[in-house]
């Protein structure tokens, strides 16, 4: 009989507590400070305080490394010694981290069945990917429909968001100076999303973060006709209140969204898009 086992990394953005509560384990991408000092690991509201008061200050920006082959070998090993005969091991896209391939490297000698597979999804889309499966799971059904729906899920599973400031963008280089301050100058938000190959890609731009939230509002409402009823959180970088916002005009709007509640993005993902962004993390509702 299978005995299946769920593991997800530190991107997906979900709390231990809940993660827990799923049953799933989570290997941890690590967070520095400029110093060469490590954040505390875990998506916990006392870590994010920390991170974004430090990320608000910072001349220089954190960075990130991904978990080595070990750190996953411990993993899945440990998982065997507690009887598990399956584990489905799933991760943020393979253009954005190595982390699936450090996953990959460890499963050719775990003592069990590993399938590890890139989700092309992160933070709480990747979230909601394992929420989803974790249920799955849960209703028995077999490791190899397990992982084909680990392998499609993300069609119909994805986050948008409009990022307050382009200054960690710029930071980090990934824009240049020039561009960052003519954005700041004419109050440009972008708006963003994940592409179905795993990369970060624009779905438009808007002159104020009342007109970004309003595109957002569009942006769902397209989604729900494409896709049906959807379920998913309101994600922000410490900006509650344009995560309350967002969910008022989904309401007003009478877009058919089943709100699971909201979140913050954790700091591996909120180092690139810095605090003030808003958006949602949504999963097409189960048949």
């Amino acid at each position: 009989m299978e005995k299946i086992a769920l593991v997800t990394d530190s991107t997906c953005d979900v709390s231990p507590a809940e993660l827990e509560q799923w049953g799933v384990r989570c290997v941890n991408l690590k967070v520095y400070r400029s110093d060469g000092s490590q954040f505390p690991d875990g998506n916990t509201p006392e870590n994010a305080e920390a991170f974004f008061t430090y990320l608000d200050r910072c001349d220089q920006l954190p960075h990130t490394s991904m978990p080595s082959p070990v750190e996953f070998g411990e993993v899945y090993s440990q998982l065997a010694s507690e009887g598990y005969t399956h584990v489905l091991s799933v991760h943020l896209p393979l253009a954005m981290s190595g982390t699936s391939t450090a996953a990959m490297m460890a499963a050719q000698s775990a003592p069990i069945e590993v399938a590890v597979v890139d989700t092309r999804r992160n933070t709480w889309a990747l979230g909601l990917l394992v929420r989803r499966l974790a249920r799955m799971r849960d209703a028995n059904q077999p490791f190899s429909q397990l992982v084909e729906s680990a392998r499609t899920l993300y069609k119909s599973c994805d986050i948008c968001f409009a990022l307050d400031t382009l200054d960690n963008l710029v930071k980090g280089g990934r824009v240049g100076k020039a561009t960052g301050l003519a954005a700041s100058f004419l109050g440009i938000k972008p708006l963003l999303t994940v592409s179905d190959d795993g990369d970060v890609t624009q779905l438009g731009m808007a002159r104020s973060m009342k007109r970004a939230t309003a595109k957002l509002a569009d942006i769902a409402a397209a989604r729900v006709g494409e896709l049906g009823p959807l379920e998913g959180v309101f994600v922000h970088a410490r900006n509650l209140p344009g995560a309350e916002r967002l969910r008022a005009l989904f309401q007003e709007r009478g877009i058919d969204f089943k709100d699971l509640g909201t979140r913050q993005i954790g700091p591996v993902i909120a180092t690139h898009v810095a605090t003030g962004c808003v958006g949602f993390a949504y999963i097409a509702q189960e048949d």
